[in-house]
């Protein structure tokens, strides 16, 4: 535990030492969705249920995407062309720890930022969530997910400035995802949009918040998120386990040569 400990608050001084990283895991993530809904606290309607989705996805992006994916993808790169994966592999430190050091300020902030926003949709008049665990399970499984596609990305990204090319691949797959685009493209599409890992948290996060997976369609009580969150769920879980498969067999501990 206090390999585990020391690992992280090495990583949250690097963070708090890098501006351009802090500011776009912190600020970037909150401005967007919170004029969003101050916008639509003013409107004439009021803030309703729609406002109120669309502020929370373009939350759950910049916080997946910028947060937790773009940032870890920068310190795994930026450590293994350091060399600093590869001397902690020569102490104490197990290879889960030092892969999951990086990922603890994500996840810290995650849940942070995750308290903020959903304290300033109740403030702004918002509905308060349906099933606040299914929120939680949108946004932690979410930073999981990025997290593991950030290794994946890793495994062929030199350093943190190649990382500006080598992320573009998910950041479109994770833009693919919205519901807005799910909207309007044909029901045979749809279907496979909504396998992907931006469209599975997306539709926790509304089914946590609202009890559906359209904010404004009718909704289910409580008990009955869960049956609606199965599949959803599942593709969370299977991008997940699928991602970590690939990242034991093809992660990178040392630059190419």
């Amino acid at each position: 535990m206090s390999t585990m400990t020391a690992l992280s608050r090495a990583e949250f001084t690097l963070l708090g030492r890098n501006r351009v990283l802090l500011f776009n895991a912190i600020v970037m993530p909150l401005v967007f969705p919170i004029v969003l809904l101050i916008v639509g606290s003013r409107s004439d309607g009021g803030l309703g249920d729609a406002g109120v989705g669309s502020a929370l996805e373009v939350f759950a992006l910049f916080l997946l995407v910028l947060l937790v994916y773009y940032n870890m993808l920068s310190v795994y790169a930026t450590r293994r062309d350091e060399l600093v994966l590869k001397r902690l592999r020569t102490g104490e430190s197990s290879d889960f720890q030092i892969l999951l050091g990086p990922a603890i300020p994500s996840l810290v902030l995650t849940v942070a930022l995750g308290v903020i926003v959903g304290a300033v949709v109740v403030v702004f008049g918002g509905p308060v969530p349906t099933n606040v665990l299914l929120v939680a399970v949108a946004l932690l499984g979410g930073a999981a997910l990025f997290a593991a596609l950030a290794l994946i990305t890793s495994a062929f990204t030199r350093n943190a400035e190649a990382a500006q090319i080598t992320s573009l691949p998910i950041i479109a797959l994770a833009l693919a995802g919205s519901s807005a685009l799910r909207g309007v493209l044909p029901d045979s599409i749809s279907r496979v949009v909504e396998l992907t890992p931006m469209a599975a948290v997306t539709d926790l996060l509304n089914l946590g918040w609202f009890g559906t997976t359209t904010p404004g369609d009718a909704s289910v009580g409580f008990a009955a998120t869960f049956t609606e969150a199965a599949m959803p769920a599942l593709v969370m879980l299977a991008w997940i386990v699928g991602s970590v498969l690939i990242v034991r067999t093809h992660f990178r501990w040392e630059p190419r040569s």
